[in-house]
């Protein structure tokens, strides 16, 4: 039982995340019914979808990645993940746009615990050598949640429509949206318990001092003198999460304006398009960031991004620009698959250049920039191209090829020109915990890289 409790660990991780993009991105399917209802304009939908979920989200993330570095890991998941349930039921019952606004912010603020606390676990279960799988394994979870959310709507309109406004008979003619945020929110409940009988990882690469004790390490002073490492890894997966959470908020919408697919056939085409291709994209990522890392690679794991962003650009385009509803979902489940393949690895890319002090830190600083900048901006981008510079809701697919575009280039060249400085820092932190100090090494050569990757593993 001891040999496979980590894959178990990283499987009640994985259902916990996956409720987590349950309730996160099940409103992504009701846009409509919610507009009609409360009278919203699609301003203020991407404003619930993005920087109402995302401001406290964000925020919140630095404290929380401080309490994981430091506190139990698995009560404080636990407790956020109980939070966040009941604001979930929460947004079912609210009545008015500041209701939905302030429920989605403390959804927000429930999940942004998990992700730091839960990379920091999983790392500290696994080897270097198979962590790149273990963390793609539990962010498969990105793309299941997602698809579940479109599955659990589309399943629910379906079933539904036959009642007027998509009651249910005995909850006084409910609202389908309602009922739907309803029962998303239950299953938080039940994974909170799951996740307390976990058993607390003991914590691996730790940097000490020369007594032995376990050493401080300032967040700030670390990056400080890796500025330009981190700049690249954060704008990196900064801008594909900007360019996922684009696509899961107004994607569905598309397909419903574009090609006036009913909203039911387009939560379950599209939630087991994301579900097939989000769980191979994770897969073949994993397997090859550990290959990279493993081989001697210049960049070994941050490679990998380098392919995704041809195949965002080319994607985007075949979705968009093809009238075949059929081929523009397939071009969708490339972008998917890319988009998979780029970002299963960014958290063991991030935690392959800091010390076990700054795990939970260095994470939640993802999560900050992936909120600000890519849910908080990315959705309301699109709908303020739509709104203000195209003129035309209908339009909506050259607004989406105009906004990921150029993102995806920006990102090509962030990518390629962070090689060597991520690098740099990789082979300064195998130095470090070789040595206990926060000094940066000189670059090391080939043999020796290899060596104290080896050395590395004996640790862990």
């Amino acid at each position: 039982m001891q040999r496979y409790y980590p894959w178990l660990l990283v499987v009640v991780l994985f259902c916990t995340s996956v409720v987590s993009y349950l309730d996160r991105n099940i409103i992504s399917l009701f846009v409509g019914p919610i507009r009609n209802e409360i009278g919203l304009s699609d301003v203020q939908v991407s404003l619930l979808q993005g920087i109402a979920f995302a401001l406290f989200y964000s925020v919140m993330g630095l404290p929380f990645g401080r309490l994981v570095d430091h506190r139990t890991r698995k009560n404080l998941i636990a407790a956020g993940v109980l939070l966040w349930s009941v604001m979930t039921i929460c947004c079912g019952l609210s009545t008015t746009f500041w209701q939905l606004f302030f429920s989605r912010m403390g959804v927000g603020i429930g999940e942004a615990c998990l992700g730091p606390a839960a990379f920091s676990m999983i790392a500290d279960c696994f080897a270097p050598a198979q962590r790149g799988r273990a963390i793609a394994s539990y962010n498969m979870s990105n793309y299941v949640g997602v698809g579940a959310s479109l599955l659990f709507g589309g399943a629910i309109i379906s079933m539904l429509t036959q009642h007027t406004d998509f009651g249910l008979p005995g909850i006084s003619g409910m609202p389908t949206w309602r009922l739907a945020f309803l029962i998303s929110g239950l299953p938080g409940i039940l994974m909170a318990f799951a996740v307390l009988a976990l058993k607390e990882p003991q914590r691996r690469e730790v940097m000490h001092t020369t007594g032995g004790h376990r050493g401080k390490v300032g967040l700030w002073s670390y990056l400080s003198r890796r500025t330009r490492a981190f700049v690249s890894i954060y704008t990196v997966y900064t801008l594909t999460a900007m360019i996922g959470y684009i696509i899961v908020a107004w994607a569905p919408s598309f397909y419903i304006r574009h090609h006036h697919m009913r909203p039911a056939n387009v939560g379950l085409l599209m939630g087991g398009m994301t579900i097939v291709s989000g769980v191979t994209g994770c897969l073949c990522g994993g397997y090859l960031t550990d290959l990279l890392a493993s081989g001697g690679i210049r960049g070994g794991r941050f490679r990998l991004p380098l392919v995704w962003w041809p195949i965002a650009v080319a994607s985007i385009i075949g979705m968009v620009c093809t009238s075949d509803p059929t081929l523009s979902l397939f071009f969708l489940g490339l972008l998917t698959f890319g988009s998979a393949l780029s970002f299963s690895g960014a958290a063991t890319v991030i935690q392959d250049v800091v010390p076990n002090q700054l795990r939970g830190q260095a994470a939640a600083l993802n999560y900050i920039w992936t909120g600000i900048i890519g849910l908080s901006l990315g959705p309301t981008s699109v709908a303020m191209v739509t709104q203000y510079v195209l003129k035309d809701s209908s339009l909506l697919g050259n607004a989406l090829v105009i906004v990921i575009v150029p993102l995806s280039v920006i990102g090509f060249f962030a990518c390629y020109l962070g090689q060597d400085n991520y690098q740099k820092a990789r082979d300064d932190l195998i130095a470090m915990l070789h040595t206990d100090t926060d000094t940066p090494a000189t670059p090391e050569t080939a043999p020796e890289n290899k060596k104290s990757d080896a050395r590395q593993q004996t640790i862990v």
